[in-house]
């Protein structure tokens, strides 16, 4: 498959998968709480049943913010999704990608925020500060995760890291002491960009109403909903292939293609019941306080360490 037609392919793939990965979280979810829960199908009912609504923009809003921003972090997450799932079905990707994913799902994150301190809503400032904790807490270690992968691949490509992975024959992550230890920070940190319990502090509907998300409502909440679903799928399906490309064991002829594609999709799928469904649904949520030294005990830690060990060829 080329390169255009598999990346035009994957922007209806990244809506349906993120969305229906979603409904399956959901799905579990609830069944781990003994309810019957939504049908696997209930974002797309959502996501259509949102678009139909009234556009609403509040009177204390700044409304060009207000308006714009949902559909940039929707955008934004779409696309960090399509360039690793056009890299996989195609076989090839372009210098420096690992870089613009990291990139995108960031500001994913940041137009969220922005956008609920745009509102004028003391609950979206709220949120915007407990983001903003947030994103310290969990983005350096995150890219320190990042910065252990470039350095023991010597290379930013999403292509390469795959490629290292035939090449050795096995995941990165059983391969290198190195990857290991990079591959448990960046999981860890899934949650929290997630932000979904127990880290959803900027969001504690309990406790905040939603936070950014407060004065949302109609196809802006819709976009938003879509960009968390994407950003979820962009971060899962991402740490599936770099730390854990299951074809790598299995298949060194044909390493990439549709076939090692759909491979992925499920071990994300596990991936993400692992990182999302099961802490959302085993811990409560931690204070912000609690949130942030979480990550700067446990995870920084760890991510300064698959530093170490790449810098020394481990």
């Amino acid at each position: 498959m080329d390169v255009l037609t598999a990346f035009l392919l994957t922007f209806p793939i990244v809506f349906v998968i993120s969305l229906l990965f979603d409904g399956v979280d959901r799905k579990i979810h609830a069944r781990m709480q003994r309810r019957v829960g939504p049908p696997i199908i209930q974002p797309f009912y959502d996501f259509i049943k949102l678009l139909n609504k009234e556009r609403i923009v509040p009177a204390t809003a700044s409304s060009q913010i207000f308006t714009v921003l949902p559909t940039l972090a929707a955008a934004s997450s779409i696309l960090s999704s399509a360039i690793l799932f056009a890299s996989v079905m195609s076989g090839t990707s372009f210098g420096g990608d690992l870089v613009v994913v990291f990139y995108l799902l960031a500001m994913s994150s940041v137009l969220v925020m922005i956008g609920g301190s745009s509102s004028g809503n003391p609950y979206g400032a709220i949120g915007f500060s407990r983001k903003m904790t947030m994103l310290i807490a969990y983005e350096v270690p995150l890219l320190l995760s990042f910065l252990s992968l470039f350095l023991k691949i010597n290379s930013a490509s999403y292509y390469n890291a795959i490629l290292t992975q035939v090449k050795v024959g096995s995941m990165l992550a059983l391969a290198f002491p190195s990857m290991a230890v990079s591959a448990i920070a960046f999981l860890l940190c899934i949650s929290a960009a997630a932000d979904v319990v127990p880290f959803d502090v900027s969001e504690a509907k309990t406790e905040i109403v939603y936070g950014p998300l407060v004065e949302y409502g109609g196809p802006y909440l819709a976009l938003f909903k879509l960009a968390k679903a994407s950003s979820n799928l962009s971060l899962t399906f991402l740490a599936t292939t770099t730390f854990f490309y299951l074809p790598a064991l299995f298949n060194s002829e044909a390493p990439l293609g549709l076939g090692a594609f759909i491979v992925c999709l499920l071990l994300t799928l596990i991936l993400w019941f692992l990182t999302i469904t099961v802490p959302r649904t085993v811990f409560a949520r931690m204070k912000v306080g609690q949130a942030f030294k979480f990550y700067w005990i446990a995870a920084l830690p760890l991510s300064v360490i698959a530093v170490i060990l790449s810098v020394l060829g481990l």
